[in-house]
């Protein structure tokens, strides 16, 4: 190991995993995903000295960096900060770091569902993220802040990149120590890809982007979603959610005229009788272009006390750092098809 192969250069996470020994290879890992720098003292105190063949792989790593960079970095009033990342064929993914401790990841470049109320769809999708892709945004995050939990709520839907996503969940598993009962895999469901994330060792919590349990009115609005009946969708993400052990979280975002009328609450309480799980209403963030509004905070609240007079637990999420399009459904593509990364 006297000369560090050329494949490192530039390899991200997982080509360190495999330049090094397999022991000084997670722990290296584990420290860049701390934040910090490892250095042969890191190896030395646990027992792990590196040879003069594997100082000169690791500070060759080093001197390439991860396989994504920050490309620009906006502060929100409430802290957050959303991250622009330049990936290495010039494609650009949005990640969110949240004072909460939460790092919401993007998992494609663009999204294929094309959901009506967000932005990450605007324009499609135009691929996916390979596994560091994914873990390196965590990295970016933890450089700012304290972070503990994942939510896969970025850009891209998370069941079309399976592989990717579910291999990173269990490398933020290993190598960032984050656990898969700290991380939330948002999805629009489908009965085919919840039943194939059964079979993963490594399984994150589970939340289905519903927004509707009316099957005209969801198909509206999310045109490119599965087309499995919903009772079918729900039924798979609850026996998904019993196996992992945790409840199913059922994201509704409130759409004024939509989806916030009593019939759309009867319906909601009809779909999900019998699971285990609780509904997120996401107060609407503003997206330009886009025709919709947020109820009243009053009809919000109003909603939340019925859902839960039917004996199902209700919250209300407000986004963070909409003033720095960092809320939910604001993430977007940015400089589409003019790379800046050689």
């Amino acid at each position: 190991m006297s000369d560090a192969p050329t494949s490192v250069v530039g390899s991200g996470l997982s080509g360190l995993a495999q330049a090094l020994p397999l022991a000084k290879g997670l722990l290296a890992r584990r420290l860049i995903a701390s934040g910090r720098t490892p250095t042969p003292y890191e190896f030395d105190r646990r027992g792990l000295r590196l040879a003069p063949g594997e100082q000169t792989i690791l500070q060759q790593w080093l001197d390439a960096g991860l396989v994504t960079r920050v490309e620009l970095e906006t502060r929100s009033r409430d802290g957050t900060v959303k991250l622009l990342l330049a990936l290495q064929d010039g494609k650009k993914v949005e990640t969110v770091a949240m004072t909460v401790g939460a790092c919401c990841v993007s998992t494609q470049v663009g999204c294929a569902v094309g959901c009506r109320f967000c932005a990450s769809g605007l324009y499609g999708v135009e691929r996916h993220l390979s596994s560091d892709e994914i873990v390196e945004q965590v990295v970016h995050a933890r450089r700012l802040m304290p972070i503990d939990r994942v939510v896969y709520m970025g850009m891209g839907e998370p069941s079309h990149n399976l592989d990717n996503v579910m291999a990173a969940v269990a490398r933020i598993r290993d190598e960032v120590m984050i656990s898969p009962k700290r991380q939330t895999f948002s999805t629009v469901g489908g009965v085919k890809p919840l039943e194939r994330m059964r079979q993963f060792a490594a399984r994150p919590c589970l939340a289905l982007s519903l927004h509707s349990a009316n099957e005209q009115t969801r198909r509206e609005l999310l045109p490119r979603a599965h087309k499995d009946p919903l009772p079918d969708i729900v039924a798979a993400a609850d026996a998904y959610a019993r196996d992992v052990g945790t409840p199913v979280q059922i994201e509704w975002t409130l759409l004024a005229g939509i989806n916030d009328r009593d019939q759309d609450i009867d319906e909601l309480c009809t779909l999900l009788k019998g699971v285990r799980g609780f509904v997120n209403f996401i107060v609407y963030n503003p997206v330009d272009g886009l025709p919709f509004n947020a109820p009243p905070i009053d009809r919000i609240v109003a909603m939340v006390r019925a859902v839960k007079s039917r004996g199902i637990l209700a919250t209300i999420r407000n986004s963070s750092g909409p003033d720095a399009e960092a809320a939910c459904g604001q993430l977007r593509l940015r400089d589409r098809g003019n790379p800046t990364v050689s």
